[in-house]
């Protein structure tokens, strides 16, 4: 059994770290939702409930799959937890899209449940995390569930925040969770205190969040959902002005709304939003597949450079990551653009799981106080 040391206020503490002590982790997808359980040490088990689009089509909003959803899960943690002499010490949930916040770990509230389930600021799969988790917590007797760094949060630098038109300011909606753990394993692998780098990251999914990471926090951000930054393989990104104000002026808002951010990018274009499939188009002879491709690559790389600039070209390195980091081919022709740049590091996939478990044991373990929404 391992013992660690740490200090508060320069009081020395001495936590017994058991192993079957574990947090339940939940992080609700568009069509599945991942579960697992971690201890200090890491994975202990993980499992995937997969939802059937048919299924979720009953639904009007994606908040209104709750119930559907907790009894999946439900029956998922009694299955994991079973076999194995674990106790639960906490759990934590992929926070949604809130008002926007500094990053940290949140102990859910009220008003954060009343933002996520009516998708006052957003209806996003995410929202689901913080209700699952909630819900869960008196399933295990806990007096508190947790979230880490929801999809709003971000410790933006006012000057970033201003759009050019009083009254509207640019959102920071992203993939804080991958971005931030991926940034602490470069550090660590530069030999740099992440506290004391800088990094340009490119999460790059369905969604895709370019951000500036200094000093451990997220200074500036594109907003991934819907209206900032480059087109996705099915979101707009930003689009001129004028265009939009015809599109608003032509179709209710909902609809608007759809297009934009479930609609566009590679899907309107193409007709498919995976990138295999714009690869075998172009592999096929597609000339539009070609042009298309070509476009989405130079508009993630003129991003990137973008934020390198506004970092007055001292990022310590360009790190690329989510489902399409793991495309040897969109890396090496994104390379030709950005490579001389700075350092440039690929980490494929994202940490979500990982970064709630740990954000969840911080604030168990007494390493930092838990926010307040």
């Amino acid at each position: 059994m391992k013992i660690l040391y740490f200090h508060i206020t320069q009081c020395k503490y001495r936590i017994m770290m058991n192993p079957n002590e574990v947090v339940v982790v939940i992080n609700p997808g568009s069509t599945s939702t991942k579960i697992a359980l971690y201890n200090r040490e890491g994975l202990v088990k993980d499992m995937v409930s997969r939802h059937l689009q048919k299924e979720l089509d009953r639904f009007n909003k994606v908040t209104d799959q709750f119930e559907y959803r907790l009894e999946m899960v439900k029956s998922a943690l009694d299955e994991m937890l079973q076999e194995d002499d674990l106790k639960v010490v906490g759990i934590v949930g992929r926070g949604g899209i809130v008002k926007p916040l500094e990053g940290g770990t949140y102990r859910i509230s009220s008003d954060f449940l009343e933002d996520a389930r009516t998708g006052k600021y957003g209806d996003h799969a995410s929202n689901l995390g913080s209700m699952l988790a909630n819900k869960l917590s008196e399933y295990f007797d806990l007096e508190s569930s947790y979230t880490v760094d929801p999809v709003s949060a971000g410790n933006i630098v006012e000057k970033a925040q201003i759009s050019g038109v009083p009254g509207i300011e640019r959102n920071r909606r992203g993939h804080p969770l991958n971005m931030k753990m991926t940034a602490r394993k470069i550090a660590a692998q530069q030999g740099i205190a992440y506290e004391e780098a800088s990094y340009v990251i490119a999460h790059l999914g369905g969604g895709i969040s370019i951000a500036s990471v200094e000093g451990g926090k997220i200074t500036d951000v594109n907003d991934a959902l819907m209206g900032m930054g480059p087109f996705s393989p099915n979101r707009a990104g930003a689009i001129p002005t004028r265009g939009i104000m015809d599109l608003c002026y032509s179709k209710p808002r909902k609809e608007v709304e759809a297009l934009l951010s479930k609609n566009s990018g590679l899907k309107a274009y193409l007709g498919v939003d995976d990138l295999r499939d714009v690869f075998k188009l172009i592999d096929d002879g597609n000339e539009k597949a070609q042009l298309v491709y070509d476009a989405f690559v130079y508009q993630i790389a003129k991003e990137i450079g973008a934020y390198h600039t506004a970092m007055k070209c001292k990022a310590d390195g360009i790190i690329i990551t989510g489902g399409i980091a793991y495309s040897d081919r969109f890396i090496a022709d994104l390379k030709e653009y950005v490579n001389d740049l700075t350092a440039f590091f690929v980490y494929p996939g994202e940490n979500e799981m990982e970064a709630l478990a740990e954000g969840a044991f911080r604030v168990i373990d007494g390493k930092e106080l838990a926010l307040e929404y």
